[in-house]
């Protein structure tokens, strides 16, 4: 995992680094996904307000929740 470098410090291997960078272009696609799909739902959500389409709004605000329950991992990472 980890290469002694000089006896005085740590030097990472690649596939240490492989790994961490795969993890972060996790969380950005993650994040992504999220903010896109978040915002597609408040803009229908809107909609469906000033429509007064009251069914569409629970059906829309039901997603919305299972939206943020599905991504609050991402709360813990940010």
């Amino acid at each position: 995992m980890f290469e002694k470098y000089n006896d005085m410090a740590l030097v990472p291997q690649p596939h240490d680094l492989a790994n961490g960078y795969k993890e972060a272009a996790q969380f950005v696609i993650e994040q992504a996904l999220f903010q896109f799909e978040r915002d597609r739902l408040m803009r229908d959500i809107d909609k469906a307000l000033e429509e007064r389409n009251k069914a569409l709004f629970l059906t829309l605000s039901a997603q919305y929740n299972e939206l943020l329950q599905r991504y609050r991992h991402l709360e813990d990472l940010a």
